[in-house]
């Protein structure tokens, strides 16, 4: 049976000094997140969710709420595998690393990541997620490059670093994925036997 994992990006975050604020505390969705995280939420609303799961992060614990807002009976579970990725660059302008082609993992030594670090607490997530919720539909709340190496991944591609720059050549429409954008997951059994298939939307 397929199982359908609605993998989300939290909506934009309140963030007036232009930071990477990875998993730095303190940081809730602005005015417009809430918004975008209220559309996205919508899209999902007739969707026949079984389970929703957050990464701790306040932000996407902000957006799975609006989430579960629309599924009676529902709410969010914390994952530590789709928390935000683990860098050295925390706190630094974000200017200075769009410069950079924001590369966060070059040269990275643990407890840092890597891509590939990155990519196997991920699909250790789809794996729970085909196994516990075989045939359902689930949504998890993630963040950007969560959402990014499992789309490389199901284009057969191992990610690497560098690759955020030219997502567009992996067959993803946009740059890089949107605030309360969605990418749509299925799951015939293991992923690392079976490639998911994936869609992504943004919904407003």
């Amino acid at each position: 049976m397929t199982t359908t994992l609605y993998l989300m990006r939290h909506g934009e975050v309140h963030n007036p000094t232009k930071i990477l604020y990875g998993r730095m505390p303190g940081f809730h969705l602005s005015d417009l997140g809430l918004q975008q995280a209220e559309a996205a939420a919508e899209w999902l609303a007739d969707k026949p969710i079984k389970a929703i799961y957050s990464s701790p992060m306040e932000r996407a614990q902000q957006t799975a709420a609006l989430v579960a807002h629309r599924h009676a009976g529902l709410a969010p579970h914390t994952d530590e595998r789709i928390v935000e990725v683990y860098t050295p660059y925390e706190g630094r302008p974000i200017e200075e690393l769009a410069a950079a082609g924001w590369d966060l993992y070059t040269g990275n030594e643990p407890p840092y990541e890597s891509p590939a670090m990155v990519l196997v607490r991920v699909l250790d997530f789809f794996e729970h997620v085909a196994v516990e919720h075989s045939g359902d539909s689930i949504v998890a709340v993630a963040h950007g490059d969560i959402l990014v190496f499992p789309w490389l991944y199901a284009q057969s591609v191992e990610p690497e670093a560098l690759m955020k720059d030219r997502l567009v050549e992996y067959a993803l429409p946009v740059d890089y994925p949107a605030t309360a954008s969605i990418m749509t997951f299925e799951l015939d059994g293991s992923p690392r036997e079976i490639l998911p298939r994936v869609t992504y939307t943004c919904p407003y």
